[in-house]
Formats: C-alpha cells, sequence, structure tokens
C-alpha cells in the first residue's frame, strides 16, 4: 500500500479510537440535574407535621424536606403573610426542597398578628430551632424520626411573603441565629392594620435602627449591610402593600448586593395559592389588586418566585462555578420576561452575563438588555 493511503487511514483509526473513548466518558460521567432554577431539583419530596413542637397555641408545624440518605440539607424558614395558611406556598416550597433544602414553617391562629403583633413572635424562633436541633441529631432508626442527620445548621436562611417578608427580614437583621441571607416575595413593612409598638419595623431593623411602625420613616438606600433577593407586584398601594413600605422601599434599604425583580401586573397575593378554593383567599386576592386582565397568570408569577429562591440560595449557601453558570442561564431567562412585565430591576451578580454557560457572551436586544 502507498504511504499517501496509509496515513488517511491512520488518521480514521485515531479519530474512531478518540470518539469511541468520548462515548465512554459520557456514558460514565455523573448525570447533570437541574440546570436551570426554575426546573425541578433532583430530590422527591417529603412532609413531616411534628406535634411536640415547642410553638404556643398549639400552632401547626410544617417540614418539607429531601428524602433519601443523601447527608444533610440547609435549612430554611419560611413564613406566611398576613392570616395566611402554610399550604398557600407549597408550589414555592416543594420546588426549593427539591433542590436540597429543608424548609420549616408554621401558621399562627387567625387573630394573633393583629392582636400580638411581631414583636412578641420573632422570639419563638430560637426555641423552635433548638429543638430543631435535637430533632436532627436523635438516632434515625425509628420511623417518626424523620429529620434525622437531614439539617446543616451552619447554613440557614429565611423566607417570607407579605407580613412573612417582614419577619424573614426581622430574623435576617438580628444576629442571635445567624442566618446568612433572606428571600422575600413582596414584603410589607408598616401595614395600615399593623401600627404600635407590638409591630417593629423590618425596614428599620435591616438598617440597625430598632422602631416601630406609628414612627418610622423608610430609610434611604444603601444604608443597610445586608444583602436579599426580592421579587414585588407592580400594583401596590392601599392596605396590602402600602407605598413606602412595599417590595421597593425593602430594596431601597438593603446593600446594593440585592438582587430585586418586579412583576407589574402582579397582585400582592399572585404569590400565594390555596390547595382548594378559600373565600378568604378570593376576598384578599380581590382587596389586593387582583388583575383578570393580566399579562402573566398567577402560576407564571410564583413560577418565577421559586425560581428567584433557587438562583439566590443556590449562590450564596452553595456557591461554585457550576452555580454561576447555572447564574448566567437564569440572567438569560430574566430577559425573555420583558414581554410579560417581569423587570428585572438590580442584578447584583457581576461577571455573570447572559449566555455565559458555554464561556462566550450572546448578543441580546437592547430592550432586554435594558430590563438588567
Amino acid at each position: 500500500m502507498e504511504k499517501s493511503n496509509i496515513i488517511p487511514l491512520l488518521r480514521n483509526h485515531q479519530q474512531s479510537a478518540a470518539f469511541l473513548l468520548l462515548c465512554a466518558a459520557l456514558m460514565t460521567a455523573p448525570a447533570v440535574f437541574a440546570q436551570d432554577f426554575w426546573k425541578p431539583g433532583k430530590y422527591s419530596v417529603g412532609f413531616y407535621k411534628p406535634w411536640n413542637t415547642p410553638l404556643p397555641h398549639s400552632w401547626k408545624v410544617d417540614v418539607t424536606y429531601p428524602k433519601g440518605n443523601s447527608g444533610s440539607f440547609p435549612l430554611i424558614f419560611m413564613f406566611n403573610g398576613m392570616e395566611c395558611q402554610a399550604s398557600w406556598y407549597k408550589d414555592i416550597v416543594d420546588h426549593v426542597a427539591s433542590w436540597g433544602y429543608v424548609i420549616v414553617q408554621y401558621t399562627t391562629g387567625f387573630f394573633y398578628p393583629l392582636g400580638e403583633g411581631e414583636r412578641e413572635e420573632v422570639e419563638y424562633l430560637t426555641p423552635l430551632l433548638r429543638w430543631l436541633e435535637k430533632e436532627a441529631s436523635v438516632n434515625g432508626n425509628v420511623w417518626w424520626h424523620k429529620l434525622a442527620g437531614k439539617i446543616d445548621f451552619s447554613r440557614k436562611a429565611v423566607m417570607g411573603h407579605s407580613r412573612g417578608g417582614k419577619l424573614a427580614s426581622l430574623h435576617y437583621a438580628n444576629s442571635t441565629n445567624n442566618f446568612t441571607t433572606a428571600v422575600l416575595f413582596d414584603p410589607v413593612d408598616c401595614s395600615l392594620v399593623a401600627q404600635g409598638d407590638k409591630h417593629p419595623s423590618a425596614i428599620a431593623a435591616l438598617a440597625g435602627v430598632n422602631a416601630a411602625c406609628d414612627v418610622i420613616h423608610p430609610a434611604p438606600h444603601g444604608t443597610s449591610t445586608l444583602s436579599a433577593a426580592i421579587i414585588g407586584a407592580g400594583i401596590t398601594g392601599g392596605v396590602c402593600n402600602p407605598l413606602e413600605n412595599n417590595a421597593h422601599a425593602f430594596f431601597r434599604t438593603l446593600s446594593t448586593e440585592s438582587l430585586y425583580i418586579k412583576v407589574k401586573e402582579a397582585g400582592h397575593m399572585t404569590f400565594a395559592q390555596p390547595p382548594t378554593w378559600s373565600w378568604f383567599y378570593s376576598i384578599y386576592n380581590n382587596m389586593c389588586g387582583s388583575c383578570s386582565c393580566s399579562n402573566i397568570t398567577s402560576q407564571e408569577v410564583i413560577s418565577e418566585a421559586r425560581t428567584m429562591a433557587v438562583a439566590w440560595l443556590e449562590s450564596k449557601l452553595r456557591p461554585s462555578q457550576d452555580t454561576t453558570a447555572h447564574l448566567a442561564r437564569y440572567k438569560e431567562h430574566l430577559m425573555t420576561l420583558t414581554v410579560k412585565g417581569v423587570e428585572t430591576v438590580h442584578w447584583p451578580f457581576e461577571g455573570v452575563s447572559a449566555g455565559s454557560l458555554l464561556g462566550t457572551d450572546v448578543e441580546v436586544s437592547a430592550g432586554a438588555a435594558a430590563a438588567v
């Protein structure tokens, strides 16, 4: 055989061998789970309703956790809105838990939030946390020890909607329990129905000031050293999310390293959804600015809220090159939502560009670029 014919033949064999090696590597490589924060995580989710917690008034506690024996997971406390039920946030909680988080909620009595206020309620979290530490440290051989070995108490964060966002912020601002960060869904500070010394201002607390809701004047932007992720409703005002005490007011006070997303056609209660029809939710939703002509549905709003929660929690509690790549995909995703009226008011992740998942930036339209 002539030398000129042997060389291409050798090259073909080398290429074939390289291809076979590549296929073998791909077959043995670990699967990549949920590259996109809006997709479910790799864990199936379990539920636990303990009866022996230290909370007063027989308040019900709901724990959502990743199933399996995959080690311990960060702990998230999720706080409900005014008179809202834990079950109204199931879509958000299940999604976040599937990414590997243990989420604890509780539901107060119907009249408690207005009657007793947040100054008393915040005192109940530390005993609940101590109880959780005990539950997670017991031997898991007994079937009801659902949380045995499940919780990494060195990584903790808070989430909350409406008044729950206020509670989350009060806990975040207080260094007692060392929460790493917060995720706020249309938070409300000083509403018209929550005034006086029983209702401390969360906006003031974030800025390092102890003040009640009858004397607080919202602090200017940048006075806090704390950062958080916030998604807010574009329909504001009135009793539900009053001006100067709504999501935008929280953003003005938090650090410039915060993420802030606004859904222009969302009402205050669009971030919650009861599993079955609720007359109270229907009244509440209409009172808080529900818009039947909205360009975005409640389910889409909830989807964006839970996506933001995962993106932020992963960036703060599990930072890695992989997380950075997923944040690039998330930014690209947010750019596509401008037609739905989802505005990225502030993007704090420097060096994370849309399209950088593959190591190169992509061109975006001027309209989309303006949103980030």
